[in-house]
């Protein structure tokens, strides 16, 4: 099978793409700065530069691929991000209708089908909703929060100031590993079509001190969670990427996900779904800090 997966140095879309390829399919990965897939090209991919603004850019980059794994990449820089966010999705989408695409999956946000106020969620729903409209067969993946999230300050930062993140100490999620969130991806290109929406969620419902305990015990030291307020969360990761309203629309999604039981789910379904066993919190904390050991970090 002809696989595009656009997003192919992120999180999810690096993994996708390795297991197409160790899984024999031909695997074009298309991004805006191809030199960020030199290890990809090295093991056989097609690589493709492709701007997501540029229509007809995209329409050459998508010619003649049977399935799309289409992760959005954070539009930073831009006066109205989400409204690019949007734009991309549609120049993709079009773009898949024009070329024939057999399978369009989609990477989106966990949350209801509206959420006034809430742009993050708006702006995936919009997407969704033109890919339903689009007549592509489609199967759209709705994750939670990434378990991998917790290791993005590093362990120098996890290990001294401690957890920090804008929910309650009460606050329940099941957190997803970047990992099972690109298998249930591969699984659904290569599996076929569902035209449906997935929730992806971890196997189990924790709240932050827990996630703490869970990567202090791992690490061999205490960890603490601190519930910082959202001008905080703002600032700082709005530095980190280039855009406070990005950050703002990520910590009004988070926020979402606190109230109702927004940010929980039935994760059953996506093991019977897609024959997988969902990776749980401890094992990921374990991962991470035999990592950490081998680069000598801890």
């Amino acid at each position: 099978m002809k696989i595009a997966v656009i997003g192919a140095s992120g999180n999810t879309g690096s993994t996708v793409a390795e297991l197409a390829l160790e899984n024999g399919h031909d695997l074009r990965a298309i991004a805006r700065n191809p030199e960020s897939l030199t290890k990809l090209a090295d093991r056989g991919a097609e690589i493709v530069a492709a701007d997501l603004d540029d229509n007809e850019g995209i329409l050459s980059a998508l010619s003649g691929v049977e399935a799309i794994y289409y992760c959005s990449p954070l539009p930073v820089g831009y006066d109205e991000p989400l409204a690019v966010e949007k734009a991309r999705g549609r120049n993709v989408i079009n773009a898949a209708q024009s070329v024939g695409t057999k399978h369009f999956v989609l990477l989106s946000a966990m949350g209801p089908e509206t959420a006034p106020g809430v742009a993050l969620i708006e702006t995936k729903r919009a997407v969704e909703g033109d890919l339903a409209a689009s007549g592509l067969a489609y199967t759209i993946l709705r994750p939670n929060m990434f378990m991998d999230n917790v290791a993005m300050a590093g362990p120098e930062a996890l290990l001294g100031i401690g957890l920090t993140w804008p929910f309650s100490e009460s606050a329940l999620l099941q957190p997803i590993a970047a990992s099972d969130i690109a298998q249930i991806a591969f699984q659904s290109m290569t599996s076929g079509p569902r035209n449906r929406s997935f929730d992806l969620v971890g196997p189990e419902a924790l709240t932050f001190p827990q996630m703490a305990s869970e990567l202090g015990r791992a690490m061999g030291t205490e960890v603490r969670f601190t519930s910082i307020p959202d001008e905080v969360f703002v600032e700082h990761v709005g530095a980190a990427i280039g855009s406070t309203k990005v950050a703002a629309a990520i910590a009004a999604a988070y926020r979402l996900w606190e109230c109702d039981g927004n940010g929980t789910g039935d994760a059953s379904i996506l093991e019977t779904e897609f024959d997988i066993s969902l990776m749980r919190f401890q094992n990921y904390a374990a991962n991470l800090a035999e990592t950490w050991r081998r680069e000598a970090l801890i």
